[in-house]
């Protein structure tokens, strides 16, 4: 009987990643500026209820680099944005970077970079003498650099963050950079907000003779890496200052997003994230277009040292700062074939190929509208990474971009399905008994909340499972904890506890970089 490799996915996809390698002189090469995103930390104190991280401040386990950066992860990231031919890094929201303040006026002294843009929230400018303090020691270490780059704070003002922390936050800010830093081009504020929300209003009233121009849709927030959005406009002051204020699509980010649901429009999520795709990210998250039509690469850089490029992070080529160093990382994004095929093909390529077998990983890759981990979730099912690696071997060697003697490495069941029609490969990964339960059984140790909120995604229509294959699952969940649930209903669950797992479960720290760390930790306690 022929053996169906998707029924032991894993162990051909390791093959895969350490076998096949394109050849050097047929690789595209991104050589254009880079654009970076950083989290320094996922723990912010506005818990904004649309944000992805849902951040809290209720403590954490070790190692505390799960959570953000150490020292040691802080300077790796110097290191690795020094050395990335960097043109635009953003340090982002999310977890609130100010939390992190020591962090943020080393990166303004020390990142070789064209242009530092710092997403807040504002909070810390309650008091004006403290807000004022801080905006001058930006401005300090600024001055310090040995090269020139431009620095601009961007507030977040909506709905959601006024109603947190009020709007007088933002006017010290404003009344300081209108006071004390008109003059200096190198350091600018911004506002940003959300479609639909009016808050922006407020600071108008606030102003006499404030007016705002029209604004542009899909334009760039500068001339050198084309950062796109979806709408821009400025404030003008009776001063002749002026404010650039962007104006985003709100994305209502829900891990638990309920596909079986006939009340939610799954078409509208869908066409605002394929929207974003197409016009924000010109099809291809990973990358970003400089002005001259070059391409760099476009990396994001979580709270626990992972990156990747953008929409590109999968757990078969999880990068680290603790344990890669830069050209490493490089290496790897270049050389794993499944990283690579976004960065030369594209996000919609991805989806297409993927759609053959398993639409709704993405469907659920849209539907949740987290954008940054999209390749994370639609590549979350093994059997499903196994088919989209063999479909783009297979076209690239219909491209020539590989050949048949550089395969000959590979194990003779997994060439002879490389070598099959797409219909033949589609129907024995549709003959497979693998699914994301069976490749649930082969993690070890057993993690009873790991299980539980597996049953809960079944239970909101996340991935393709059988009656069957549901039956087996739960079976195999009692026999391990000693409990008797007959159906995904018993286990669900809707703690803030059990969200922030679900986080985790999406964006979980590379596992040797977690055990270095520990050890790092553990080092520490002995001395």
């Amino acid at each position: 009987m022929l053996k169906n490799i998707f029924d032991k996915p894993s162990k051909y996809i390791q093959e895969i990643q350490t076998k096949i390698k394109i050849h050097q002189d047929k690789l595209k090469k991104f050589k254009g500026k880079t654009m970076a995103f950083v989290f320094f930390t996922k723990f912010c104190d506005v818990q904004c209820s649309h944000c992805f991280f849902r951040s809290d401040n209720e403590g954490y386990d070790l190692p505390r680099e799960q959570y953000e950066f150490s020292e040691e992860g802080f300077e790796k990231f110097i290191t690795f944005i020094n050395s990335s031919n960097n043109g635009y890094l953003s340090i982002l929201g999310g977890g609130e970077p100010f939390k992190k303040f020591e962090y943020i006026k080393e990166t303004i002294k020390r990142a070789k970079t064209d242009r530092i843009v710092i997403v807040t929230s504002g909070m810390w400018a309650k008091d004006y003498d403290v807000c004022k303090r801080m905006i001058d020691e930006m401005y300090e270490a600024l001055c310090q650099r040995k090269t020139p780059t431009k620095v601009i704070l961007r507030i977040s003002m909506d709905k959601w963050h006024i109603s947190k922390i009020g709007i007088n936050c933002v006017f010290h800010i404003i009344d300081i950079f209108k006071s004390f830093f008109e003059e200096k081009e190198n350091f600018e504020l911004q506002l940003h907000t959300l479609t639909g929300d009016d808050s922006i209003e407020e600071v108008i009233k606030h102003y006499p003779g404030c007016t705002k121009t029209e604004q542009k849709k899909y334009v760039s927030d500068n001339e050198e890496i084309l950062k796109i959005g979806l709408y821009r406009y400025e404030l003008h002051f009776t001063d002749s200052y002026k404010i650039s204020v962007g104006i985003a699509q709100i994305f209502h980010s829900n891990l638990k997003v309920n596909l079986k649901n006939p009340n939610i429009d799954l078409e509208q999520l869908i066409t605002l994230f394929d929207n974003d795709m197409k016009y924000n990210s010109f099809s291809n998250p990973s990358l970003v277009k400089n002005k001259n039509d070059e391409w760099g690469l476009d990396f994001l850089i979580s709270y626990n040292g992972n990156i990747a490029t953008w929409g590109n992070e999968q757990v078969y080529g999880l990068n680290n700062l603790y344990t890669d160093s830069y050209e490493k990382i490089i290496s790897n994004i270049y050389t794993n074939i499944i990283s690579y095929s976004l960065l030369d093909k594209g996000y919609f390529y991805r989806t297409q190929i993927i759609s053959e077998v398993n639409p709704l990983a993405v469907l659920r890759s849209k539907a949740i509208h987290i954008r940054d981990y999209a390749g994370a979730s639609i590549l979350e099912e093994n059997h499903t990474v196994l088919y989209y690696a063999i479909r783009v071997i297979q076209d690239y060697l219909k491209e020539k971009v590989l050949t048949l003697e550089e395969l000959s490495g590979l194990s003779k069941e997994l060439l002879n399905m490389i070598k099959s029609k797409k219909y033949i490969v589609k129907k024995w990964y549709e003959n497979t008994s693998y699914s994301i339960i069976r490749q649930y059984m082969e993690r070890t140790p057993f993690d009873e909340n790991e299980w539980r909120d597996l049953f809960n995604l079944i239970y909101f229509g996340h991935y393709m499972v059988s009656k069957e294959q549901v039956e087996e699952g739960i079976q195999y969940y009692n026999a391990h904890t000693n409990k008797k649930i007959s159906k995904l209903e018993d286990a669900l669950e809707n703690s803030k506890e059990h969200y922030q797992r679900l986080i985790e479960r999406l964006t979980f720290m590379k596992p040797e970089a977690k055990r270095l760390c520990m050890k790092n930790y553990e080092k520490l306690e002995v001395i």
